[in-house]
């Protein structure tokens, strides 16, 4: 065995993974008109089967970590199968509180998760903002060879178990929003607690650049970018587009909302997907082995990030619900599954045709989003390896 693979091997036992992981699957279709063989049925009894306890100790306080969306974004996983999950917590029993970190400032965050349903009286248990109202409450830990250290959500950081529920999407840069991108882009707060990006979120989107570069000749003066700036730090003074370094997150919204390409990015596909796996080990490293249980949502998957102030149509079908405590095992059976399916009419992926290996994120944003577990397997997070239970 080569050293790299023996270094692999020594990574998966150190987080006590196995060599290949489990991934249940509850299919989407109801066998008859009723409660019990609907998804939401079927999730209900599989977490009343299934041994949540042996993740989570009695009296935890444990966060489920959510994306709570962006104001215009009604894609999000429905506010009912995330009160299912508080339920089975607390039922260990133990003390569940719903939680991702600043994507907005944290009020207006707030303001938005109430509006889709995620509060207090719907979720019955707390909605809180993971790394506080100021996004600074954090604590630092080491990601990798690429990112060095980042901070993390103390939320997080403090716990001793966690839930990640994923609403998976597609993503401009990372292509695949699941699993790890979840923990990854959601569990690293936007700046330290000095208030510095090199410690935050946005070093993952610029390791080879201070900021964003603009192009004047593509730029038609649209002001997309200055809408939809989480940090209100772009101006244009005499039509020149102006950012606020000391202010901005560097989160690289404004690049992609660009309709003309005219702000980019200064980092590569190949080290965005790098940082996007080291930014979830910096999250994961925080937890010991077997603490972490990861729940996707196969529903409603449009092209874009729910961070973005837009829903568009579906671009495949719902696919179910998937259940690992593996990250990588997860994100991989959702590519695979993704691989296999007929695109929707009326949505943006009409009309693509399926490529071999290519699953459909890929072929839409013309990226390999595969590169995201490769690159989570070889830290140790996790294994490409799995083996697929269908639940109904």
């Amino acid at each position: 065995m080569s050293d790299l693979a023996n270094v692999f091997m020594s990574n998966l036992k150190l987080r006590g993974l196995k060599m290949v992981s489990t991934v249940y699957h509850i299919g989407p279709h109801a066998k008859s008109f009723t409660y019990e063989s609907g998804l939401q049925g079927k999730f209900e009894q599989f977490l009343k089967d299934f041994d949540i306890a042996k993740y989570i100790d009695k009296d935890e306080t444990v966060p489920l970590k959510i994306h709570l969306g962006g104001k215009g974004a009604f894609r999000t996983i429905r506010p009912q199968f995330v009160k299912q999950v508080v339920q089975a917590v607390k039922n260990i029993p133990a003390k569940p509180f719903v939680t991702d970190s600043v994507r907005i400032p944290a009020y207006e965050y707030l303001e938005v998760a109430k509006e889709a349903g995620y509060n207090h009286l719907t979720l019955d248990a707390p909605v809180v903002i993971a790394d506080g109202m100021y996004g600074k409450d954090s604590l630092k830990s080491r990601a990798g060879e690429l990112l060095g250290d980042v901070y993390i959500a103390s939320a997080l950081y403090e716990a001793k178990s966690m839930v990640v529920l994923t609403h998976v999407k597609g993503h401009i840069q990372a292509v695949l929003g699941g699993a790890i991108k979840n923990i990854s882009m959601g569990g690293v707060s936007n700046e330290s607690h000095h208030g510095d990006w090199h410690e935050g979120r946005g070093k993952m989107h610029f390791l080879m650049g201070d900021i964003m570069e603009w192009d004047e000749d593509r730029c038609i003066l649209c002001y997309d970018c200055m809408k939809v700036c989480p940090a209100e730090c772009i101006t244009f003074p005499d039509n020149i587009y102006t950012v606020d370094k000391d202010k901005c997150w560097r989160c690289g919204r404004c690049a992609r909302v660009c309709p003309e390409d005219a702000i980019h990015v200064p980092v590569t596909h190949e080290k965005f997907m790098k940082a996007i796996a080291e930014g979830a080990n910096a999250v994961a490293s925080t937890f010991e082995p077997n603490r972490v249980i990861y729940i996707s949502f196969l529903t409603e998957m449009q092209p874009e990030c729910d961070c973005m102030p837009v829903a568009e149509n579906p671009v495949v079908q719902d696919q179910g619900i998937l259940i690992s405590d593996d990250p990588v095992a997860i994100d991989t059976a959702t590519l695979d599954i993704l691989s296999n399916v007929d695109t929707l009419g009326g949505s943006r992926a009409e009309g693509i045709k399926k490529k071999d290996g290519w699953d459909i994120f890929s072929l839409l944003h013309q990226k390999d989003g595969r590169l995201q577990v490769i690159e989570a397997e070889k830290l140790g997070l996790g294994t490409m390896n799995y083996k697929i239970e269908k639940i109904g």
